[in-house]
């Protein structure tokens, strides 16, 4: 049994997987890498199997870990943009311009984007069908359960009913939303030196071989020569990935 133990592969193979484990550790990606092939909203209606609704909040409890983080990402960078959006609409509106045509003119600005080009499509279809705008945005915030475009789909929906201005109401949800994006920045810049140190001290203790082998200690040695150690070298790489997690959780939570 402490021949098993002896085996330099043991040694190599655990490093390996630690090493890896930090290297393949979902990071954020690019803003404009799209999560998924964009679907009609209303095609992704219904039940779930875990009994909600496929497009809301439980649906999207229901996807991987890593990718529902991801999709959070893209979400709120696609939200930043929103925000373009809003101004590029209310500007012709201000001028008299109809909502329908004000919309199509800054829709030429996103008709790449794979989040704000299907909205803007439906958004046209919906008003030239009649139909009530906020429905379609409303749709769309629930289908990528989005606050920001919940929140324009809430205000335009105030204007249909009221009468209100509507370019107020799209100038209001642009300040609110711009607010939103500085806000993130601010905390983004804030939690870079936390980031920094905790990528430090968790990839630290891989300098434990390099300061053995300078002491005269080989690997082997250190961490396979009995039981014990290599037991202590287990539970540190555990409770240093522990560390990482739940520092990179602190941290997300703050931002």
């Amino acid at each position: 049994m402490m021949d098993l133990w002896a085996l330099p592969g043991v040694l190599a193979v655990t490093l390996a997987l630690a090493v890896t484990a930090v290297l393949v550790w979902p990071g954020r990606p690019a803003p404009h890498e799209p999560f998924a092939p964009y679907e009609d909203p209303t095609s992704r209606r219904g039940p779930s199997p875990d009994g909600g609704s496929a497009t809301g909040p439980s649906g999207a409890g229901g996807l991987p870990w890593t990718r529902r983080r991801r999709r959070v990402r893209v979400v709120t960078a696609a939200e930043d943009r929103l925000a373009d959006l809003l101004g590029l609409v209310a500007a012709p509106l201000r001028a008299g311009v109809p909502a329908t045509t004000s919309v199509a003119a800054a829709g030429e600005a996103v008709e790449d984007d794979p989040l704000l080009g299907p909205l803007v499509l439906d958004v046209l279809a919906a008003g030239a069908t009649g139909e009530q705008v906020s429905g379609t945005w409303l749709s769309h915030a629930e289908l990528l359960d989005s606050e920001a475009l919940r929140f324009v789909g809430q205000a335009w929906a105030l204007s249909e009913r009221t009468g209100a201005p509507l370019v107020d109401a799209l100038r209001s949800s642009e300040q609110v939303l711009r607010a939103r994006t500085r806000s993130r920045q601010r905390l983004a810049s804030a939690a870079a030196g936390p980031r920094a140190s905790m990528g430090v001290l968790a990839l630290l203790p891989l300098s434990g071989p390099v300061v053995g082998m300078a002491c005269g200690v080989s690997p082997v040695e250190l961490y396979l020569s009995t039981a014990w150690s290599t037991a202590s070298l287990v539970i540190g790489i555990g409770f240093a990935t522990f560390g990482w997690w739940w520092s990179r959780t602190i941290l997300e939570r703050a931002a």
